[in-house]
């Protein structure tokens, strides 16, 4: 993520719409995910097309890609629409706000509290490799028979090897594996991102659209951040200060209000 482009920048919402794509372009399906996302956890279930055509040329996004995206969400039981005269209004269904609610706490709570971990050794006769770890651990792979992992190691097999933590720290190449999974740079770069944003517009729609696209930043890295490696980083991992950003920037924002960006 390049932050600098927003240093300074006159138009804070194309200024972090470009941040946030100079990893990789902003795909539209995933942004109406993450507003439809926060509009349900703010209270309002459901966005006009209006408002997200209004939306996706704001943060520089095709409008007019916004049907294939539509059509793909669902497609894949994400989304359901319905129409009141020519206006289309968009929703997450069951499924969707499930999926939703199972990661709110990762999205909008407070960081994970410390939690232990351990260097998990597999015997050289593992066929599949990590994959037989029990679904309830999180592991981050060092090399082809260890990983550190964290959760309840209760049903690892009896024949692997579980240390606890190595009480005299770990080799820099590990730790730069591990920094690299819990995405230690890219959640710094995205909190001097935002806080980089510096005052507040007073328009509605950049409101909305600053509050979209800081929601979707984090987002997209909360999820893909490896709790394993967090639990290894501890307090000082990029990922607890990198929250308190965002939290501090959508209290500021307020809730999201799609129903009155254009009224």
């Amino acid at each position: 993520m390049n932050v600098t482009r927003l240093h300074g920048a006159t138009d804070p919402v194309q200024g972090l719409a470009e941040a946030l794509s100079q990893e990789s372009p902003l795909k539209l399906w995933s942004v109406i995910v993450s507003c439809l996302g926060d509009a349900s956890h703010c209270g309002q279930a459901e966005v006009s097309g209006l408002v997200l055509s209004a939306l996706v040329e704001r943060i520089g996004l095709q409008p007019q890609a916004m049907r294939v995206a539509l059509h793909r969400l669902k497609r894949d039981g994400w989304v359901d629409s319905r129409r009141e005269g020519r206006v289309g209004f968009h929703r997450l269904t069951d499924m969707g706000l499930a999926q939703m609610r199972a990661v709110s706490g990762r999205i909008y709570g407070p960081p994970a509290t410390a939690s232990p971990w351990h260097l998990v050794g597999l015997p050289p006769d593992a066929p599949d490799g990590f994959a037989l770890l029990p679904e309830a651990l999180s592991a981050v792979p060092i090399s082809r028979s260890f990983a550190l992992v964290s959760g309840p190691i209760d049903h690892v097999p009896d024949d692997w090897l579980v240390t606890s933590r190595v009480q005299d720290g770990l080799p820099d190449w590990v730790r730069g594996t591990v920094a690299e999974a819990a995405c230690e740079v890219e959640f710094a770069a995205f909190e001097a991102a935002v806080a980089s944003i510096g005052a507040l517009p007073d328009d509605a729609m950049d409101r909305f659209a600053l509050r979209v696209l800081v929601l979707h930043g984090w987002r997209r890295l909360a999820l893909r951040s490896n709790v394993a490696a967090e639990a290894v980083l501890g307090e000082a991992r990029a990922e607890i200060a990198c929250r308190a950003q965002v939290a501090a920037f959508l209290e500021a924002l307020g809730p999201a209000k799609p129903d009155q960006v254009l009224s």
